[in-house]
Parts: C-alpha cells; structure tokens; sequence
C-alpha cells in the first residue's frame, strides 16, 4: 500500500483536471463516493491504490439522486474524516465540490436517463429518478477524471449492474471493478446510513443478512424457486417494512417469476426501513 502521498483536496473541476493532466505515466483509478466513508468505502480505495499510481476518490452528496422525501439535508458530511481516511490509505486527490460547481444549470439539466426496463423495479420502482441521478453524476465524473478504472461496491447491485450497462453502452473506455460487501461481524453491511439507526433498530438490521444468509442456505439444499425463499425472508424478518424481497438473473438483472426455476449465480436482494432508515442488501446463490 502506497501510504504517506501528499493528499490533496481538490474542490473545483478546472483543478483536478490541470492536477490530472500532469499523472501522465500509470493508471488512474476513481472511487466514487458520497461520503461519510467507513470500511466499505475503505476496501475500495484500498483495491484502487493498490492497482493503479493514482487513485481520486470523489466525496460528493449528490442531490439529483436523492428523492422528494430523502435525507439529502441531514445525509453525514464528514469531509475532514474522509480526508484522513484517504490520506492513511495513499489517495492522490480527493474531490469535494458543492452542488453548484457540479450542476451549474440546474434548471435545465441535461441527465443520462437508464432504460426505463432497467430502473422500473427494485430500487427503481420507489424512489423514481433516482438512477437518473446516479448514472448523471457517474458519468460527469468518468468525463472530469478519465479514469482507466472505477470502483463500486456490490452491496449496490442494481446501481453496479445500472453503471456497467451505462458504460458499455455509452462506450466509456474504463473498467468497472466491482468489490465485495464488507460487512460488520454481526452480518450487517457497511452503509453510511446506519449511523441513523437506534441500538434497538441496529439488532433487528443485523436480521437482514441472517435472513439473506438462510436463502442461500436453502437454495444449496436444492429449494430452487421463490415462493418458499420469500416465505422464509418474511418470517425472519417478520414486524419489518420490507419494500422487496427478489431474486434476479445477475447477468440481466431480471426478476425470477413464482414458477421460474431459479439458476446458479443469481442474486437475491431486499430493501426495507427501519424505523425512517431505508436498507438495501444482496446475498448471490
């Protein structure tokens, strides 16, 4: 790991992109990010330090993928943390812009719009417009750094899935690496948002991997179509707001039927809330 780097924090888009122009020998890779970073976000940058001379991690709560509703005004904003974070791990660049530094014209604002097959479901489904914002900023950042290589954790599936299928479409000339779920010791994945939750909400959230864990279990041991699987989910999680509880083709990100005979490598996922604290999480078979 290459610690001890001059760390510098950059806040305008004209000064990272006269930073970058002088990183002209070896790759550069870009971590995402909106913030308040914990060991999640750690294991990417640690994977981009470790496979490229110089890795930017953008820090960035980005208002157009939040939702009428959201926590945009009260989401964690712990700049000097992060900051320290990427400095301990070898970061070249963090980039911290306001709003209005990256959307100058938010009025009429062109997006980068994903299929709408793509995003009418899951996530998609309750929080419209929300992958129109993702795929937007993902996009302006691939344009501002020209990594050669951008990484995502998996905990966000259909963001990860949305985001690959952006790039080849579009022909963005990157790689997207994507990095495993890091989780608690409990079972719970790593999100900024749990620092929302209460001591009594964190013990029911630590039921969610249990719940994605016993899936998997049950599909090892040959039970290959929904409906018991779903039944198992809601009785573990039972008393929960559970939004959706699917499984998907992992290559095409679509929805197994009730009679769909479930294949090897796809992937089971669910969002709820807790209390006003909405949770995603995914378990693959």
């Amino acid at each position: 790991m290459k610690k001890g780097k001059n760390l510098k924090i950059i806040k305008t888009i004209n000064e990272l992109r006269a930073e970058l122009k002088n990183c002209t020998e070896g790759l550069i890779g870009l971590v995402p990010t909106m913030g308040a970073l914990h060991e999640g976000h750690k294991s990417l940058i640690q994977k981009s330090v470790e496979e490229n001379k110089y890795t930017v991690v953008s820090v960035f709560v980005n208002p157009t993928q939040f939702c009428a509703g959201e926590d945009l005004d009260k989401y964690p904003r712990t700049l000097e943390a992060d900051a320290l974070m990427c400095k301990t791990c070898g970061v070249d660049f963090v980039f911290a812009p306001n709003p209005s530094e990256m959307y100058k014209n938010q009025k009429n604002l062109t997006m980068v719009c994903p299929s709408f097959e793509d995003v009418d479901k899951l996530c998609g489904k309750s929080r419209i417009g929300h992958f129109d914002g993702v795929a937007t900023i993902v996009a302006k950042l691939f344009n501002i750094v020209q990594p050669n290589k951008a990484y995502f954790g998996q905990k966000d599936a259909q963001q990860l899935f949305i985001i690959k299928k952006m790039v080849q479409d579009l022909n963005f000339n990157i790689e997207i690496v994507a990095c495993p779920i890091v989780r608690e010791e409990s079972g719970l994945a790593l999100s900024s948002r749990n620092s929302y939750l209460s001591e009594d909400e964190h013990r029911q959230a630590e039921k969610i991997s249990l719940a994605l864990r016993k899936v998997k279990e049950m599909f090892e041991n040959g039970i290959n179509n929904i409906m018991p699987l779903t039944d198992m989910v809601f009785a573990i999680l039972d008393g929960m707001e559970i939004e959706y509880f699917e499984i998907v083709d992992t290559e095409t990100f679509e929805i197994y039927e009730k009679t769909d005979i479930i294949k090897t490598g796809s992937t089971a996922l669910i969002a709820l809330r807790i209390g006003t604290t909405r949770l995603i999480d995914n378990i693959e078979l």
